[in-house]
């Protein structure tokens, strides 16, 4: 009876366990596989790293355009808040100059209602009527109606915006230079008032 035994490379076989050596071909093709497959999974280890990678780039640049794109926000919001209280200080200034004048002061009182002085005061900035209302503790008609007749000179305007519910909303904002510009028509029409003659003076 033959007997084969494999210990490593060599083979014993008969009954006296003689020796013999492997086919060098089968070693080749062995070590060829093994070779091949540590290469193949290396090259799946260097693409998982590779991937891995990748993705921790993709997250910081996508963090980086969020911190960015936050930070030109908080910019842009900075110097809006600040154009607007430019604006407001100037709408102020330019108020508080044209109502120094008395005879202004008592056309529009004439012409517009009691509360149009402080309605145009208290648009230093945009405000909706029901908003001014409030703050002068008076009925919403009697806001609108300054706000309209103020309108009909170019002097209050409006902004139309919707509100939560989907409801227009208008902002309303005085017209400085038309508020100036009215001004200075009222003052000039009472000097010709002041320098014309009476109709029945012959003094010449």
């Amino acid at each position: 009876m033959n007997i084969f035994i494999y210990l490593g490379s060599v083979i014993y076989s008969g009954d006296d366990l003689t020796p013999r050596r492997s086919a060098p071909h089968a070693t080749k093709t062995n070590k060829a596989k093994a070779k091949k497959a540590h290469k193949n999974k290396k090259a799946e280890g260097q693409k998982t790293k590779q991937k891995a990678n990748y993705k921790k780039t993709a997250n910081l640049q996508e963090r980086a355009h969020r911190l960015a794109k936050a930070q030109k926000a908080r910019k842009e919001a900075k110097e809006a808040t600040e154009k607007a209280r430019e604006t407001q200080q100037e709408v102020i200034r330019i108020v508080n100059d044209t109502l120094s004048n008395d005879k202004f002061v008592e056309f529009l009182t004439s012409n517009v209602g009691r509360y149009a002085i402080e309605v145009i005061k208290r648009l230093d900035k945009p405000k909706t009527d029901d908003v001014l209302a409030t703050e002068l503790n008076v009925k919403i008609n009697e806001v609108r109606r300054v706000l309209n007749l103020l309108g009909g000179y170019g002097v209050a305007r409006y902004d139309t915006n919707k509100d939560s519910k989907g409801w227009l909303t208008f902002s309303w904002y005085i017209d400085t230079q038309k508020l100036s510009e009215l001004k200075q028509s009222v003052t000039a029409e009472e000097q010709r008032t002041e320098l014309s003659l009476p109709g029945e003076c012959d003094d010449f």
